[in-house]
């Protein structure tokens, strides 16, 4: 069973994940949005070795520590294929108000590993990690699902009795629920559900509790 550890990083409380297998005392960090200070702390106390970092997406939120860990750990990056665009513009990784208040753009702009695809299965640190894509809150946002441990790590697409936020570049509503009723909904219904910010869930939950995105009804 994985050791899990979550760290609330930076002013947005973003949900950064620290998952490690006991047997190997290896590590992934997902979103790594800030605060890398305590993140490598939560790391040494769990006497995990991390060995990579996954982004569900590039929002600078999730990715303000990234950097720092890669110089320190010198450990690959992955992200999903379609976030290539986001990551590779600084206004769309710092939209809008946040663009214009962020002093340190440089921080934000990445060098990502590998990029990538939808059902995709890792083997990470001796644990298995299939990649379901999940575009709507961004166009490549990717979520990662953990079939030995039922559960998945869905970034900003599904909430406790919410959803992901629309309004930013490459965001398109209706993409995100489809994303959540096609790849997220058809998981397990005791699957746990890790998300991006707030508390977690668990998909039969979602699916009788969360009204923004009811299952279609024919």
């Amino acid at each position: 069973m994985m050791n899990l550890k979550k760290c609330v990083v930076g002013p947005l409380e973003v949900n950064c994940y620290l998952i490690g297998n006991p047997e190997t005392e290896e590590a992934v960090i997902i979103d790594p949005g800030a605060d890398a200070e305590s993140i490598k702390e939560a790391l040494r106390e769990g006497k995990m070795h991390p060995v990579a970092i996954l982004l569900t997406h590039g929002h600078f939120d999730h990715v303000g520590a990234v950097k720092n860990l890669v110089t320190e750990y010198h450990i690959p990056v992955y992200a999903g294929e379609a976030e290539k665009e986001v990551l590779e513009d600084l206004q769309k990784i710092l939209p809008g108000a946040f663009y214009r208040a962020e002093k340190k753009r440089d921080l934000y702009l990445l060098s990502v590993d590998r990029y990538l695809t939808d059902g995709e299965l890792l083997e990470i640190g001796g644990m298995y990690i299939t990649c379901i894509a999940t575009p709507g809150h961004t166009v490549g946002g990717m979520s990662y699902f953990l079939p030995l441990e039922t559960c998945v790590f869905s970034g900003d697409t599904l909430f406790l009795e919410n959803v992901g936020n629309t309004a930013f570049p490459t965001g398109d509503e209706e993409t995100l629920y489809q994303s959540i009723r096609e790849k997220l909904y058809v998981l397990p219904e005791a699957t746990r559900v890790f998300p991006g910010h707030g508390p977690a869930t668990n998909i039969e939950y979602e699916k009788r509790h969360n009204i923004f995105c009811r299952e279609k009804k024919n």
